[in-house]
C-alpha cells in the first residue's frame, strides 16, 4: 500500500449536505477498493484566479489515504464520473522516514579548528607521492 494525497474542487453553490455527500460517497469507495482513510475531507472554501468550468468560487478538499496502486484506476473512474467534482489530483506523499535526515550540528559539537601548518604538510606529503 502507498500513501497518496487526493484533492478535488466541488463549487461553492452546493449545501453543505451536498458537500458532505460527496466527501462521504468518495470515502466509502476508498474503502470499498481496500483503501485506509488517515485524515482530512473538510471543504475549504477558495476564490480561483481564473474561472474553471464557469466557477469562480470552489470548495477545495484533500483527503490522506492508503491504498494499492492497482485500484487508483477505479477511483479515478469513480472521481471522473463524479458531475460535482470540477478537478480533482492525486499524488503520492512519501512517508518521512523515506528520506535521509539532515544532521545538523548541535552547540555540543564545536568547529575543528585546523592550522595552515597541518594543510601545508598534507599537501606536500601528497604531492610528494
Amino acid at each position: 500500500m502507498r500513501n497518496y494525497e487526493l484533492t478535488y474542487l466541488i463549487p461553492a453553490s452546493l449545501t453543505e449536505e451536498e458537500q458532505k455527500r460527496i466527501s462521504e460517497s468518495i470515502a466509502s469507495f476508498i474503502q470499498e477498493k481496500g483503501g485506509v482513510l488517515k485524515e482530512g475531507g473538510i471543504p475549504i472554501k477558495r476564490i480561483l484566479p481564473q474561472r474553471i468550468k464557469q466557477h469562480g468560487e470552489v470548495f477545495s478538499v484533500s483527503i490522506y489515504f492508503y491504498a494499492n496502486p492497482d485500484k487508483l484506476q477505479e477511483i479515478r473512474e469513480k472521481l471522473r464520473a463524479e458531475k460535482n467534482i470540477i478537478r480533482f489530483i492525486m499524488t503520492i506523499k512519501e512517508t518521512p522516514s523515506a528520506h535521509k535526515p539532515i544532521r545538523k550540528r548541535t552547540k555540543e559539537e564545536p568547529r575543528k579548528k585546523v592550522d595552515l601548518k597541518d594543510i601545508e604538510d598534507k599537501i606536500e606529503e601528497i604531492l610528494k607521492e
